[in-house]
């Protein structure tokens, strides 16, 4: 499952519905929070989870099994209601 929240410049991002404690200490990866802002650090452990944290969302991308596949990509093909579809895996070329 995902969720969405829009980023501050108004792209909707998936992120990982549940939240999580972020350590802004500069570690290497980002987060939204709910308005949308990005938090940079790290994800807390268990033990390091306090109320005063701040408490973010993972981008999905991170998290995906198949993030490393090619995105699927449009194709023009004939469909009831004409115009763009979607192409399969093999009309890709994957």
């Amino acid at each position: 499952m995902i969720d969405w929240i829009t980023r501050l410049e108004g792209k909707p991002v998936p992120v990982d519905p549940d939240p999580v404690f972020v350590i802004e200490d500069g570690g290497p990866d980002t987060f939204l929070d709910d308005m949308g802002a990005t938090i940079t650090g790290r994800q807390a452990r268990p033990e390091e989870e306090r109320q005063v944290l701040p408490v973010a969302f993972i981008p999905h991308r991170r998290t995906c099994p198949w993030a490393d596949l090619p995105a699927r990509r449009r194709i023009e093909r004939e469909t009831d209601a004409g115009g763009l579809a979607l192409a399969t895996w093999k009309e890709a070329g994957v």
